[in-house]
């Protein structure tokens, strides 16, 4: 009986070590650009996500983004467009892929890939 417990004890606390290793979430954190096109006039565009939350938009023209947040593989931004009709926004991306080069966002068929700066 002893030593069921003790291997459930070990167990549960393999696990809770296992998964506190975890580093996408830290993974995500950091400058995003979109790769700029030879044709195109724009300068780069994209955003950094810092660790505590908050979103600073790279070029983002009337978009003020507010906040993020990463749930299970998705990646959520908040912000308001100050544009023609202003209103508040909440986008859902899935996450595609991060890796330490490069980030892919999908949403509703529509797919980019951001690298990183």
């Amino acid at each position: 009986m002893k030593k069921q417990l003790r291997m459930i004890a070990f167990c549960c606390f393999a696990g809770l070590l296992f998964t506190s290793c975890d580093n996408s979430g830290k993974k995500i954190i950091g400058t995003w650009v979109e790769p700029k096109v030879e044709s195109s006039f724009a300068d780069e565009q994209g955003f950094t996500l810092l660790e505590d939350g908050e979103i600073l938009g790279i070029n983002s023209g009337n978009y003020n983004y507010q906040n993020w947040e990463k749930s299970g593989g998705k990646l959520i931004i908040k912000g308001a467009y100050t544009g023609t009709n202003p209103h508040e926004f909440c986008d859902t991306m899935n996450i595609k892929e991060v890796t330490d080069e490069h980030l892919i966002l999908e949403q509703g068929g529509y797919e980019v890939t951001y690298i990183r700066k």
